[in-house]
């Protein structure tokens, strides 16, 4: 093996962009039967049960299309930001600031009828959501501050200013023993897609991913993104505004996390409480990089995780603990990550009758003499 090295390819062929991605999946799972088998448990019931739960039946496809939609508005929040480089890791206080600002909304407009009440409730929460977002993106912008750091304490505070709000201003004096706000007005649910427990927010979802597509990749404004993030000095060369677009894309990014959550708000319960976000905003920052921020791909991860999800809670319903379905989520997550780096990279063998370059001799201090 001697002479052999790794390659990054410069473009990965079509069969090896779909073929490595499902041999990855078959890996994880096959691993997951090697932990479910030593567990004493059996395989067959196992996957037939997250199968059943997640796309075999309509109820089981309903509840994946429900977790499906935050996660693929997380994860173009994350993605967005990403094609410049910029590391929105506070999309789970983002959402918890969307779901604040249309509780804020809802609550002092309750006069108003369900199409306009809705309307403003999302407006209201991207905005509070984008304007959170640009609390790390303005130092970020002008100073350099890390925002990996900033997002990241922001969620904290934003989680704990809404546990504030249902604890205390926004709390029902009716509900003993759990923290909850006051109830929304009828009017601020969203609908529902035909019988289905499924909300007409799955299809804001999709039309925000079609928008950030077209932005993103079809746009002068969206190349400016990437050449701003892959190439300061070429950005710079061309004047193209790198503080500028900072502010941009991550007043975006939040938006869309903020967007997430009040679609949350109106499909979990109809109030505000503890847990809405339910850890999607650091979900969405997996699904981002396993779609590697390409959005017709993030709609397919986003599906995909949201049944992992959905399966892995099946596995606790069949009486295997909760610790194990963890296991199976996570080695099928780790094979598809393996995978796609693998998948980045080709094995070359060195040319037959090749001389090797001589090893190269120690640099002498001060230069040869």
């Amino acid at each position: 093996m001697r002479g052999w090295r790794l390659e990054r390819r410069i473009d990965q062929p079509l069969a090896s962009r779909i073929l490595v991605p499902v041999l990855a999946i078959v890996a994880g799972l096959l691993f997951g039967a090697v932990v479910l088998a030593i567990g004493g448990h059996s395989v067959t019931e196992a996957y037939e049960a997250m199968w059943e739960s997640s796309f075999g039946t309509g109820p089981g496809l309903e509840q994946t299309l429900i977790r499906a939609t935050p996660l693929l508005l997380t994860g173009l929040a994350v993605g967005v930001a990403l094609r410049m480089n910029i590391w929105n890791i506070g999309a789970e206080g983002q959402m918890a600031m969307g779901a604040i600002g249309a509780t804020f909304v809802a609550f002092h407009l309750s006069g108003l009828s369900a199409l306009p009440l809705l309307v403003l409730m999302f407006l209201g929460g991207a905005i509070a959501a984008g304007i959170w977002a640009l609390v790390a993106a303005i130092p970020r912008a002008l100073i350099g501050l890390n925002e990996i750091i900033t997002t990241l304490f922001l969620n904290y505070i934003a989680l704990l200013f809404l546990s504030a709000l249902i604890n205390g201003p926004w709390k029902d004096p009716s509900v003993v023993g759990f923290a909850y706000s006051k109830p929304l007005p009828a009017q601020s649910e969203l609908p529902f897609i035909g019988d289905t427990k499924v909300t007409i927010g799955v299809f804001i979802a999709l039309a925000a991913a079609a928008v950030i597509w077209w932005l993103l990749d079809r746009t002068r404004a969206g190349f400016s993104l990437q050449i701003a993030g892959g190439n300061v000095r070429a950005a710079q060369y061309l004047k193209i505004g790198i503080a500028r677009r900072i502010l941009f894309v991550l007043l975006i990014s939040g938006a869309l996390a903020g967007i997430a959550g009040v679609i949350q708000l109106g499909t979990a319960s109809g109030r505000l409480q503890d847990g809405l976000t339910a850890n999607y905003g650091y979900i969405g920052i997996l699904v981002a990089f396993l779609a590697r921020t390409r959005i017709p791909l993030t709609v397919v991860v986003a599906l995909l995780y949201a049944a992992l999800l959905t399966g892995g809670t099946a596995l606790q319903s069949t009486g295997i603990p909760s610790s194990i379905a963890q296991i199976v989520q996570a080695a099928i997550i780790i094979f598809v990550l393996a995978g796609q780096v693998l998948g980045s990279y080709r094995l070359v063998r060195p040319l037959r009758g090749s001389a090797q370059p001589p090893p190269s001799e120690p640099a002498v201090a001060g230069g040869a003499r």
